[in-house]
């Protein structure tokens, strides 16, 4: 029944948020001295992986910023106690439950919790979320970013980039998108990236480099297992020389049919030291996508539904694939390319 009732909830809560705007004195934002313990509330109540990920480069840009700044986050589920521990920068969590209507009390509670706190900055994770616009809303901060005003010159399409560019207007209105977003991160220590390299040699024999595919996706993101098996043999063929290390997701499933090494773990950074450790990540449009591009690993994404302009992986060699244009042969190439061109710099 509450599914049902989710069209109608979302039309009704984009016509309330529609109405919201950036703070009239928004602009007072460029004269905040870049040295202090200014504190700011980045709002994104999303429990997945993906979506979590998608917010290190704006926690990035804030830190850049805003060197010596305090940053809380609101989210949905734990992951990102996970993904950002080794962001020095962010000091709170708040952490609401994943299903507020099945412990509103809890929901409430964390809720008013943040609501109770002062901040220089709130800024909306993500400009599609209502839920995101109303905690800002809600939030005691003196200047309040919901998007970039009516300036909207050169905005970018991805969704990580947004919230970039939308505090770079208000802080810097001359340099606008001319300078490199940051890409995704999860800032892996050395020690985890060591013992990433540990668990790969414990999977293979010899000093071959490893090539590392995802084969799951949600929905209709996942491609057929006629597709993974073929572009699988083909990969074999061609890569003679590599390793192929298929990771696997929660659900236990693999497209290719457990046909290559495989690795799993419930532990979302021990996978990203594995995949830091590969020469490069294939795997379709999913939170794992995500979490190779946050490493420094070069990562496809292979997309067939989601708009890759918004969702792709980006920075480094970082590339989107479209399956339903180009042919697997195409698609190695494409590799093979990237492969090569990493070994000659």
């Amino acid at each position: 029944m509450i599914k049902k009732l989710n069209p109608l909830k979302n039309r009704l809560f984009s016509m309330m948020t529609g109405s919201f705007r950036n703070s009239e004195r928004i602009n007072l934002i460029e004269s905040l001295p870049r040295d202090s313990e200014i504190k700011v509330l980045i709002t994104r109540p999303n429990h997945r992986l993906g979506n979590q990920l998608l917010l290190t480069p704006l926690i990035q840009e804030i830190n850049k910023q805003f060197p010596n700044c305090k940053i809380h986050l609101i989210v949905n589920g734990n992951l990102s106690y996970i993904l950002l521990s080794n962001y020095q920068c962010v000091e709170t969590i708040f952490n609401l439950p994943k299903k507020p209507f099945n412990n509103i009390i809890g929901y409430l509670k964390k809720s008013l919790s943040l609501i109770l706190n002062k901040y220089d900055i709130a800024i909306v994770g993500c400009e599609d979320s209502n839920s995101s616009k109303i905690f800002v809303k809600l939030s005691r901060a003196k200047l309040k970013i919901y998007n970039s005003g009516t300036n909207k010159l050169n905005k970018p399409e991805h969704i990580a980039k947004i919230p970039v560019y939308n505090l770079r207007k208000f802080m810097n209105p001359s340099e606008g998108s001319t300078h490199r977003y940051p890409k995704l991160s999860i800032k892996l220590s050395r020690q985890e990236i060591e013992k990433g390299d540990q668990l790969i040699k414990a999977l293979f024999n010899g000093e071959k480099k490893t090539i590392c595919i995802f084969t799951f996706a949600t929905g209709n993101k996942c491609l057929s297992k006629k597709w993974w098996l073929k572009f699988y043999k083909e990969l074999k063929t061609e890569f003679t020389d590599y390793n192929i290390l298929e990771i696997l997701p929660n659900e236990n499933v693999s497209q290719i049919n457990f046909k290559s090494v495989h690795f799993y773990s419930n532990n979302l950074r021990e996978i990203a030291s594995v995949i830091e450790n590969s020469v490069v990540f294939i795997g379709a449009d999913s939170g794992i996508m995500h979490l190779s591009s946050s490493t420094n690993t070069t990562t496809f994404g292979l997309f067939n539904v989601t708009n890759s302009k918004t969702y792709e992986p980006y920075g480094d060699k970082n590339e989107s694939v479209k399956t339903n244009s180009l042919k697997i042969s195409e698609i190695i190439t494409k590799i093979k390319e990237s492969i090569f061109y990493n070994q000659d710099i």
